[in-house]
């Protein structure tokens, strides 16, 4: 059945009347009405209990005065623990003392910026301890955090260096809040997920409801999960085909790309690199030749995140 055919089987379920032809056109049309309403604030199972209008405010307006995600009030106190944020304002420290930071001949940060960045030891990843030279394209991080800088205009590049503008000058103006949100919604609105990981889906998986994944790690996280956990619930919102599917012979292979790049995508980059999980991998080459990521909440978390009316 289609969205339509539900509702119209619902709907008739509700007021047999109306299907039985003995109702006015104004009253089948302010039945109807209230009927979908009614639907778009009721609690869907597809949804983890929440309703349409709540997935619709997550989706479309995440953190606004209605949504059940919202920025705690005390954050500013703890944004100097959120592992980006802190190589955000230390390059753009960098760069501002350098005037203009020579890149190398490949345009990349040098070697310096990137061995300071690095030393930092503020985010780790699976392959760290293959590292052998600390470069922009071994470190996985240091690109996106260059990108968000170009991409946003808040440094500009000119005779293969970097300086700020005039926009990454009043930047450094504005208070921690207001430069940290810049950064966090650059990298879950106009930063392409699949350079996460890449494979031909748009970068959809993971990014797609990444405030409906933040809400389900500020319901669940006090408890270490699975990841699949999370990315189930995420399938069944989003893909629901495919989580109707899921164990349907040849669906093997599109089921697990899924669920690894929602791993790598969500939990390895996003939410480990803004420090906002805590992850412990367990290798079981019985059920895949991939490390099974066991997620919970981190403290800090819940000192930049809060739940509104979620149970």
């Amino acid at each position: 059945m289609g969205i339509a055919d539900d509702f119209l089987k619902s709907f008739f379920e509700q007021y047999p009347k109306a299907k039985a032809g003995l109702l006015t056109k104004d009253e089948l049309n302010r039945l109807m009405v209230e009927h979908q309403q009614k639907l778009n604030n009721t609690p869907q199972e597809d949804f983890d209990g929440i309703s349409p209008n709540q997935m619709v405010g997550l989706l479309h307006e995440p953190f606004s005065a209605t949504c059940i995600l919202q920025f705690n009030p005390s954050m500013n106190q703890h944004l100097k623990q959120v592992p980006l944020f802190q190589l955000s304002e230390l390059l753009l420290e960098e760069i501002r003392n350098a005037g203009k930071l020579k890149l190398t001949v490949k345009g990349n940060l040098p070697v310096r910026i990137c061995e300071l960045l690095f030393s930092q030891q503020l985010i780790r990843w699976k392959y760290m301890e293959y590292v052998t030279r600390i470069r922009e394209e071994d470190i996985p991080y240091l690109w996106p955090l260059k990108q968000y800088l170009q991409d946003q205009g808040i440094v500009k590049k000119r005779d293969n260096a970097l300086s700020l503008t005039q926009n990454g000058e009043k930047l450094m103006e504005e208070n921690e809040t207001y430069r940290f949100k810049k950064l966090f919604f650059f990298f879950v609105g106009r930063f392409h997920w699949g350079n996460f990981y890449n494979i031909q889906d748009d970068g959809r998986y993971g990014r797609l409801g990444w405030a409906f994944s933040l809400m389900l790690l500020g319901k669940y996280g006090d408890k270490a999960q699975e990841s699949e956990f999370y990315s189930l619930k995420l399938m069944r919102a989003f893909e629901k085909d495919l989580y109707d599917n899921r164990e349907a012979k040849g669906q093997e292979e599109i089921v697990r790309t899924y669920h690894l790049a929602y791993d790598v995508r969500f939990f390895e980059c996003f939410a480990d690199w803004f420090g906002l999980v805590n992850i412990e991998r367990k290798k079981n080459l019985h059920v895949s030749f991939f490390d099974q990521l066991i997620v919970s909440k981190s403290d800090l978390f819940d000192h930049l995140f809060q739940l509104v009316n979620v149970t």
